[in-house]
């Protein structure tokens, strides 16, 4: 993988080689991995569905997803909305998300091009 993209979509890639205890190739398994999963899926599905509780789960998890990667954008944005959701902040839980999509398309436009 092109390290110079994956860092241009904010994806600190030195720090996730020392988190993956060098193993770069397992790194970027996960990143394939994202990059052709609709990880957002379930958390839109749970907004849409007024499930706050199921939402609440889903980006408590993609926020460790997007830590352990140290994809930074999306775990700055990931960060308040599960916030808003721990405290059954729906609609603005919802604006948050249109935010988090819009920076996740940009960062798997960078993984794919980085392949």
């Amino acid at each position: 993988m092109d390290k110079a993209i994956l860092e241009s979509v904010g994806i600190n890639y030195n720090e996730a080689i020392e988190r993956f205890v060098g193993a770069a190739g397992l790194f970027e398994k996960f990143l394939e991995e994202m990059a052709s999963t609709e990880v957002l899926e379930p958390l839109k599905r749970a907004l849409n569905n007024s499930e706050v509780e199921t939402a609440f789960k889903v980006a408590h998890t993609l926020k460790g997803n997007f830590g352990n990667l140290s994809i930074e954008p999306l775990y700055k944005i990931i960060t308040p909305l599960v916030e808003e959701l721990r405290s059954n902040n729906l609609l603005e839980s919802q604006k948050i998300y249109i935010e988090l999509e819009k920076q996740y398309d940009e960062v798997v436009s960078g993984i794919r091009r980085a392949m």
